[in-house]
């Protein structure tokens, strides 16, 4: 197979397809063991899927075009798909099959490895979604949505597991439902990271009672959060031992019962934190203030203001205001502090902080799946095509975030997106003959490097079939 400029012009009788970026997809889907699970599963249907993936992961989520697309991308031999057929087999997905590959799939990235979990909403316009209702809509939309909660490797990096549930239900309930279904799926000697919005009683009860080992956040308005700070404070928590070299943060930890739950609580001080958001909480009290200038007249204020003022009211409006010094400084003694709990004592601070930190691996999940592959509205009109393609989603998501973490790991492709290497890799193109000679465009500089991060040869990439 002989490679040439894109300038050289061939003749109409030729077929010209683009290379790269489906194909870069179909071997990773190969490494990572992807293929071989949805083939085990999915013996009639893989192919398809896989295209599928590949058309989100390049062009989003609607599929109106996936059958143009397929002309003019590669495609395995029977990966050739239209809309309507990809509404078809998304409905065919069953719910047994789905979670089959979900635990296969859950063996080969979770072991050993720290979990971090979180939820996000999918907003939907249509009426045909059993899971769709109103609640808390996470990107302001004014419409009814589902809950996905998922949960991700913070070693691999890769999506391992996720779940729907109903929109109208709050996550911390949810929690438990959830860690049961991972569970008996597999996912079970591993150590869970949770945000701050999942701490209840009832929650750290049931991880304690499950003997599951977690790191998570304190919420700052709980009373635990506050004396904490408040001890550590007293105890000098600047003294040169306490700094963990990150940053300049300093920590201390102590055994706490909290909630309920015995845990060791590890208290964090960064002097750079407390900077900018002593500097952030004057800029919103100033702000307030102008506010205020403007409201005298009114006869009732919301509360954020009595939060830092003194309002005296007289008649059927405000007289007169001053700042709540107390108030302030109140504010301003945890300014600079967090707090993460954990039951697992072997931990130093600076192992739970930087376990923690790792925890943005699922924002950014999220984030790919909401934005890269455009699914934050769910363009079907059933549960079961919205099962489907949630599924599909996933497996694309899996090969977006492979991606984006080679990229990163790479100093020549750090700054890279996973949509600018596409778009580059796009560009390679296959050209085949009537008469079977086949020839590609040369590889560029770029495409070079790509391939390099990903682990794939050029010639690898060449001689896909």
């Amino acid at each position: 197979m002989n490679s040439f400029p894109e300038e050289v012009k061939t003749t109409t009788s030729a077929t010209v397809i683009s290379l790269g970026a489906s194909a870069t997809m179909h071997l990773l889907a190969e490494r990572l063991g992807i293929r071989t699970l949805l083939n085990r599963t999915f013996p009639d249907k893989h192919d398809k899927m896989l295209t599928i993936a590949s058309f989100m992961a390049s062009e989003g989520c609607t599929m109106i075009h996936i059958g143009d697309w397929c002309e003019l991308n590669y495609i395995s031999k029977k990966g050739a798909i239209d809309s309507q057929g990809s509404s078809d087999l998304f409905a065919s997905l069953k719910h047994n099959d789905r979670l089959l590959f979900l635990s296969d799939w859950i063996a080969r990235v979770t072991e050993d490895d720290y979990i971090a979990y979180d939820v996000t909403s999918l907003s939907t316009y249509s009426l045909g979604i059993e899971d769709a209702e109103w609640g808390h809509n996470r990107d302001g939309d004014d419409l009814t949505q589902i809950n996905l909660g998922m949960f991700l490797g913070e070693k691999s990096r890769l999506p391992a597991y996720y779940a729907t549930y109903q929109g109208s239900i709050l996550d911390k309930t949810h929690l438990p439902i959830m860690l049961d279904s991972a569970g008996a799926l597999g996912i079970t000697r591993v150590r869970f990271v949770f945000d701050r919005g999942f701490v209840t009683t009832e929650n750290l009860a049931y991880v304690a009672r499950e003997h599951l080992s977690f790191i998570t956040a304190l919420p700052q308005s709980l009373k635990d959060f506050k004396e904490l700070i408040t001890g550590a404070d007293s105890s000098g928590i600047t003294g040169s031992r306490n700094s963990i070299g990150m940053g300049g943060i300093y920590a201390v930890s102590t055994p706490r019962k909290i909630l309920g739950t015995m845990l060791t609580a590890h208290i964090f001080y960064s002097p750079q934190k407390r900077a900018l958001e002593e500097e952030a909480l004057y800029a919103r009290v100033s702000r307030l203030e102008i506010e205020l200038n403007t409201m005298k007249r009114m006869k009732k204020l919301p509360k954020r203001y009595n939060e830092l003022f003194k309002i005296e009211s007289g008649g059927n409006a405000v007289t007169s205001f001053t700042r709540d010094f107390d108030k302030i400084d109140t504010q301003l003694t945890q300014r600079g502090y967090f707090v993460l709990a954990t039951n697992d004592e072997r931990l130093t601070s600076a192992e739970v902080l930087r376990i923690y930190r790792n925890k943005d691996v699922i924002e950014k999940a999220f984030s790919s799946m909401k934005n890269q592959l455009d699914l934050k509205r769910m363009r079907t009109h059933s549960s079961v095509t919205t099962d489907g393609k949630l599924f599909c989603g996933f497996i694309s998501l899996v090969l977006h975030m492979a991606i984006r973490e080679a990229l990163s790991s790479t100093k020549e492709t750090e700054k890279m997106s996973v949509e600018a290497a596409l778009r580059e890799l796009s560009k390679l193109k296959r050209i085949t003959y009537p008469n079977g000679s086949i020839q590609h465009t040369a590889i560029t500089k770029t495409q070079r490097l790509v391939l390099s991060a990903l682990g794939i040869k050029p010639e690898e990439l060449l001689g896909i079939k």
